[in-house]
Parts: C-alpha cells; sequence; structure tokens
C-alpha cells in the first residue's frame, strides 16, 4: 500500500493535479481576456460603424488580442468539457457551464462590435465571464 499524503483521501489519485491544471490555465487566460477588455474599454476608442474586422485593424493590437484570447477561450473551453469527462458527472457539468459563460460573453462580445457598443451586450459579456469563473471554480472544487 502507498502512503497517502496529509490531508488527502487515500481515493485520491496522483493525478489529481492533472484534473485542475486545464481549469486552473483557463481561470488565468480568462483573467488576462478581463484585463483586456477593460484596457480596451478604458484606453481604446470605438467608431460606431459596427464592422468588427475595422475595429481589430483600425485600433491596433489590443482589439485583435482579445478578439483572438477570445477564441483560444472557446477551443480551451471545449479542452476543458473533454479533460473533465473522466473526473465525473458534477465536474464536466461545471465546465460545460463554464463553457457556456464563455460562449455568452464571445456573443456579447460580437454584439458589441457590430452594435455600436451597447450597454446590453457589454454586460452579457460580464455576466458570460461570471459564469465561466465560477464554473471553472465549481470544477476545481469538484475534482478536489
Amino acid at each position: 500500500m502507498r502512503p497517502v499524503a496529509p490531508g488527502a483521501r487515500p481515493d485520491q489519485s496522483k493525478g489529481q493535479l492533472s484534473g485542475i491544471a486545464v481549469p486552473l490555465g483557463l481561470l488565468g487566460f480568462l483573467g488576462v481576456q478581463f484585463l483586456l477588455g477593460m484596457a480596451i474599454n478604458l484606453f481604446v476608442q470605438l467608431s460606431p460603424s459596427g464592422a468588427v474586422m475595422t475595429e481589430m485593424m483600425g485600433n491596433g493590437l489590443l482589439v485583435g488580442i482579445h478578439m483572438m484570447f477570445g477564441m483560444i477561450l472557446v477551443a480551451g473551453g471545449v479542452l476543458g468539457v473533454a479533460t473533465a469527462l473522466p473526473n465525473g458527472r458534477q465536474a464536466t457539468a461545471c465546465a460545460v457551464v463554464a463553457l457556456v459563460g464563455i460562449l455568452t460573453a464571445g456573443l456579447g462580445g460580437v454584439a458589441f462590435l457590430m452594435g455600436g457598443q451597447s450597454n446590453g451586450a457589454s454586460y452579457l459579456m460580464a455576466v458570460g465571464f461570471l459564469v465561466a469563473v465560477g464554473g471553472y471554480i465549481a470544477e476545481i472544487v469538484a475534482v478536489r
């Protein structure tokens, strides 16, 4: 019988860190995405045209990086669901909720750029962000 680490349950596998590595990494990416979004909100003047590519090219790197991080988060969210499957239904459900939050925030972002920076679209991004963060925190708790 192998010795058990202090505070660990005997049934915990050695690879527990691998069970929380993806949601922890995605929480970090969400934090960077939040800071990029706030920088755009505070320091970038967006045109009311609603042309997404024009905004990405015309407003320099910040909008483009923010959009690329969003795409990375969607891919990471799908990966997060796939890696949560072996950790049970509760962890998988939390990962799915987080992915829905990421998609919601992304839709809010597209609506924000295409719809003249509406307050509703900005609120949708904020709600999606919080749902994603809550989903990943809940997944980490479920895995532990």
